[in-house]
């Protein structure tokens, strides 16, 4: 059943994505956010649809199983990495994945985000790994992220994009947007010859 405070999520998805998009974070139908709603079911956001336009109504609501309960579309393609994520945290009620562009071409171009350059990464990010390559959408994918869940909120998905988690919807985005917020910091320090100033 549907509470209250359930219902309150759906126009939060929405204004995530958007502020997902808006800050470059996503773009057309990449990404996917998805909320643990309080029964146990999940709430994500659909496939192939852009991101930056959704409705409420494109939201699509799976029970733990990923039987689709509510929704039109198909939900994400990425669903089967979510499921893993709320199995192996039960802390998690929410994930955010993007394809970062500071983040992607930081790690795509042989440099490493750690150790941190920044107190706030420190802090808020702890240790971030790159998870190897694996095809998205499949388990495997699910089965790295997951083993590297234990080492912190943030992971970055090699050749792929960057996932975080966190108790409530907004900490996940706040996550999302440090990681690439560091990530861009670090990768302009490194443009100017810097990168030895850490804060470790």
């Amino acid at each position: 059943m549907t509470t209250q405070e359930d219902s309150d999520l759906r126009p939060q998805v929405i204004k995530v994505c958007r502020q997902l998009y808006n800050k470059g974070l996503i773009a057309a139908s990449d990404g996917n956010v998805s909320v643990r709603l309080s029964g146990g079911d999940i709430l994500i956001t659909p496939s192939g649809v852009h991101k930056g336009f959704l409705n409420e109504a494109d939201l699509v609501e799976v029970d733990s199983k990923g039987h689709v309960l509510k929704g039109l579309g198909r939900p994400s393609s990425e669903l089967v990495m979510h499921m893993a994520i709320y199995r192996q945290d039960p802390g998690a009620t929410a994930i955010v994945h993007t394809h970062p562009p500071w983040t992607l071409a930081l790690s795509l171009s042989g440099n490493q985000l750690l150790p941190h350059l920044l107190i706030e990464g420190q802090m808020f990010l702890g240790e971030v790994t790159i998870v190897p390559f694996e095809m998205p959408g499949t388990e495997a994918l699910a089965r790295a992220v997951v083993d590297a869940l234990h080492k912190g909120p943030a992971q970055i998905l090699a050749h792929h994009g960057a996932v975080t988690r966190g108790p409530t919807l907004w900490k996940a985005f706040e996550l999302m947007e440090c990681l690439e917020h560091t990530s861009r910091i670090a990768a302009l320090v490194k443009m100017l010859g810097g990168g030895d100033a850490s804060c470790e």
